[in-house]
């Protein structure tokens, strides 16, 4: 895995590098995770395209979310919009609605909302995104998918698409989790002043872990995709509905 360093931009990262655990590696300057791409630089763009070949966008954020800050366009790159999330969900996406001190205090455990994300209409809506990303013709790679902070959504796009290839739970946990480095400073700060505002110290700490990436939280997606369908590997067969050779041809294709 390697950091993008970007001037305004955080949690920008490559996912190659990464081991599977039959021992091959998830190929450099394909797959990218990522946030919100607002205010990007004339250096930024020259690195993206030249250094790491990008080709294509995933927005993964509400309708909403892309209005109120929408990706910078960059030319010579496609841009798809395919929203997990298809309404506000406090925690989870970051329209300005959503900020409100009554919508915090009605917020649901983060928990619950991995597992919202992995079913229903959010299931059907993640399993489209996922399965365009792994069959995008050749010419759309480098790709980029992203949602506003890189942690939730994203982080389950990318736990999904790293289980598909074959790498262990430990080690797309890690991934997640990863994301910590840059919510860490604005996680304390928000808990601090909810304190100071004399909130409770139950709400603040629920307010602070919202903004933090948690292996509980990608644990709660994984585990009950794994509940509903048995396993990961009969969500892919089904879900996905690849053949024997489509799914080994895909991995032949990201990995090395």
């Amino acid at each position: 895995m390697e950091l993008i360093k970007l001037k305004h931009i955080k949690n920008f990262r490559d996912l190659g590098g990464v081991k599977t655990m039959d021992g091959h590696t998830v190929k450099t300057r394909m797959l990218i995770r990522g946030t919100t791409l607002f205010k990007l630089t004339q250096k930024d763009i020259k690195l993206l395209r030249e250094e790491y070949k990008l080709s294509t966008i995933i927005d993964l954020r509400t309708k909403k979310e892309a209005e109120e800050k929408p990706d910078d366009v960059v030319e010579g790159v496609k841009y798809y919009h395919m929203p997990i999330l298809t309404e506000a969900a406090v925690g989870i996406s970051h329209e300005k609605k959503v900020r409100s001190f009554k919508s915090l205090l009605m917020m649901p455990s983060m928990e619950d909302m991995y597992v919202k994300m992995v079913t229903d209409d959010c299931l059907d809506n993640l399993v489209n995104a996922m399965r365009s990303i792994l069959t995008m013709p050749e010419e759309n790679f480098s790709l980029v998918f992203h949602c506003t902070a890189g942690k939730d959504r994203t982080g389950v796009m990318a736990a999904l698409i790293l289980a598909f290839l074959g790498v262990d739970r430990k080690t797309i946990i890690q991934d997640y989790i990863y994301s910590n480095k840059f919510t860490i400073t604005k996680a304390r700060f928000v808990y601090i002043a909810c304190l100071i505002v004399k909130f409770s110290h139950k709400f603040a700490l629920k307010i602070k872990h919202s903004l933090m990436a948690k292996g509980s939280f990608i644990e709660a997606s994984l585990t009950t995709l794994e509940e509903d369908f048995g396993s990961l590997e009969n969500f892919f067969a089904e879900r996905l509905n690849f053949t024997e050779e489509e799914t080994a041809a895909i991995k032949a294709r990201f990995l090395c």
